[in-house]
């Protein structure tokens, strides 16, 4: 899936957020960088600051992707920080036009933000109440404000739980395309058919739709039952994995496929 402007006002305070630290180790620092989303392992040999490098990642999506002047991304990057200043936003545009961040990194900052989206979207209420007070017993209070308004902020946004949809949804669409294609011979090729159902069943557990889900993961069975005995060792561990799953489903909440 490709970031578009929709994505920039989640991702640039998230980023800005998960400021990443380490011991002070001399000179040139040679420490893994610990944040609280990620860890970045390894000798990384930097030496400029975490800080600094994600106001760089957040300035080069913001340039990239969402059309700014360079002046105007620094401007943006400092209010969400609360600098201000017209030093501030000087002092920021400055370090990226010394330190421009490299795609992969900014690419490995996207694929974090994707991660904790997707982790958003799946936590319950519960679960994300104790990690906003871990958060806040790490990070103080004022921090912990600002995650837990981001996370209410992307959850009430139907075009990021779409977003979050569809990407949850790209591994399927191979599979998808050749159930509906309908060129598979049944008495030949029912297992790889059995498989792709079975794959995107599960993919459609995984986001909650579970009326989709159950109807996948059914087809599923009844090829097994109806053509497993040609695999019989394949069979008797099949059958009852699905049945086990299906179990699962009609045990947990509901919901309609849009």
């Amino acid at each position: 899936m490709r970031f578009d402007k929709d994505d920039l006002p989640y991702f640039v305070p998230f980023v800005l957020l998960d400021e990443a630290s380490r011991p002070s180790s001399g000179k040139r620092q040679p420490m893994p960088m610990k944040g609280f989303w990620m860890e970045r392992p390894g000798k990384t040999g930097m030496r400029e600051s975490d800080r600094r490098l994600r106001r760089n990642v957040c300035i080069d999506a913001l340039r990239e992707i969402g059309g700014m002047p360079i002046n105007k991304a620094a401007s943006e990057v400092a209010i969400v920080l609360g600098m201000r200043t017209a030093v501030w936003v000087n002092v920021i545009r400055v370090d990226y036009y010394q330190r421009r961040p490299e795609r992969a990194v900014r690419n490995m900052f996207f694929s974090q933000f994707i991660s904790w989206r997707e982790w958003v979207f799946e936590s319950s209420e519960e679960r994300l109440e104790f990690i906003l007070r871990f958060y806040g017993r790490k990070f103080g209070q004022i921090r912990r404000r600002r995650l837990s308004e981001l996370m209410e902020k992307i959850r009430r946004d139907p075009e990021q739980k779409a977003r979050n949809r569809r990407w949850l949804l790209e591994p399927g669409e191979a599979p998808r395309a050749r159930i509906e294609s309908n060129y598979r011979d049944p008495a030949r090729d029912w297992q790889f058919l059995a498989t792709d159902l079975w794959t995107l069943g599960r993919l459609h557990d995984r986001i909650g739709e579970v009326v989709e889900a159950e109807t996948l993961l059914q087809r599923a069975l009844e090829i097994w039952k109806t053509r497993g005995h040609l695999l019989p060792h394949v069979q008797t561990e099949a059958i009852p994995a699905l049945e086990r799953e299906l179990t699962k489903l009609s045990e947990g909440p509901r919901t309609q496929t849009h």
